[in-house]
This record gives C-alpha cells, structure tokens and sequence, in this order.
C-alpha cells in the first residue's frame, strides 16, 4: 500500500526506515527499533511483508509466521540481553498495518515501571546504530539456526 508507512519501511523508504533488518522471509520481517529514537536496546517489531491493517486481516499462515518469529526474537533475546522478562505486545493504533512489538524488560527495572513503559526507564539500555547492529548481528544466528 502506497501510503502506508510500513509498507514503505519495508521498501526502504520513509520515516519509520532505518532499524536494521534482523530477519525475513516471504511472509514476515523482524527489525529493531531505529537508532534514531535511541531505543532501548532489544526492542524488536514484527510485521508481515503484505499489507494486513489488523491481527483478523492476517491469513493463517502469516499469523503462524508472526508468532514463529515472535517466538524466535524472544528466544534470541533471553539469550543474548539476559532480560528479567521479555514482553511481547500488539499495542499501536497510530499506524493501520498489523505490528508486533517484541522487547526486553532488564534486570534492575524498578518495579513500579509498568511493563508497556519499560522504554521508559531513564536507566535502560539504549543504543545508537553500533549498539544496535552489534545486538542485530548477534540476533540474527537465532533466526538461521534449523
């Protein structure tokens, strides 16, 4: 879809462009935050490669994708970031194209830190595009590996 931001960040293009491409296959790709939002570190979004508004406009088969790779980010996570827990949400409203957010909450999060707020945190860890393509790099061999 022309004017959908998503459909663009899948080109290449646009404002939401910019965070490295961890994974992709024919139905789904998963990609961290961008730098430029110096983002907690971790923070992941599913998507499906074809235009899907909501999670009901998703065949089942791309449905099943998604959660594979929700699943797998959140494998490669616990394992490379050593979280406290990993969240997995489908919480935008601001943009009509289906997106799973996938990210770490860290060991020391107060707990007064609501879990859609983690982000938040002042004392998270952030990265900027070398944090962020080294945790990509090491990512990725979760979404290779048989």
């Amino acid at each position: 879809m022309d004017d959908c931001p998503i459909c663009a960040k899948h080109r290449g293009e646009g404002p939401l462009a910019g965070g490295p491409e961890i994974w992709r296959d024919d139905l789904v790709t998963v990609t961290h935050k961008p730098a430029g939002q110096l983002p907690l570190l971790g923070h992941l979004f599913i998507e499906p490669l074809r235009h899907a508004p909501h999670i009901e406009d998703l065949t089942d088969v791309e449905a099943a994708a998604v959660g594979s790779a929700a699943r797998r980010a959140a494998i490669a996570l616990r394992a490379e970031v050593d979280p406290e827990l990993i969240h997995s949400a489908v919480i935008g409203r601001g943009v009509a194209h289906f997106h799973q957010h996938v990210f770490p909450r860290y060991r020391g999060t107060p707990d007064e830190i609501p879990w859609f707020e983690t982000d938040g945190w002042a004392e998270a860890p952030r990265g900027g595009e070398p944090e962020i393509a080294a945790l990509a790099e090491r990512l990725r061999r979760y979404f290779t590996a048989v």
